[in-house]
């Protein structure tokens, strides 16, 4: 009997689990994964900036000059290449700013 858990079976959540592990082995692979979870990781830190500052996205878009679907696209959509002026007027809307560090190599 295969348990389900909403609308993925849990064998099959094994089984990708098995497949991605594979395909990491694979340094190409690996790279473009690791750059999709940094963009990821960054889309994600920009969405809690401007929670914690109290900020709607359609204040982002008043305050930036940009219109708020622009601000939701920073926000989620790894599909569409951000430029970095809109993440500067993004930052600057919320009162941050994009601080650069370099970090151990692998």
């Amino acid at each position: 009997m295969v348990e389900e858990k909403g609308t993925f079976a849990v064998a099959d959540m094994e089984k990708e689990a098995e497949i991605l592990k594979e395909l990491m082995q694979d340094p190409e692979v690996k790279t473009h994964m690791d750059e999709w979870e940094q963009e990821y990781q960054i889309r994600k830190k920009l969405r809690q900036a401007r929670e914690e500052a109290g900020i709607t996205q359609k204040e982002v878009g008043m305050l930036s000059g940009l219109d708020q679907r622009a601000i939701s696209r920073v926000e989620t959509n790894t599909n569409v290449s951000t430029n970095l002026k809109t993440i500067v007027k993004y930052l600057n809307a919320i009162g941050y700013e994009l601080e650069i560090k370099k970090v151990a190599s692998n």
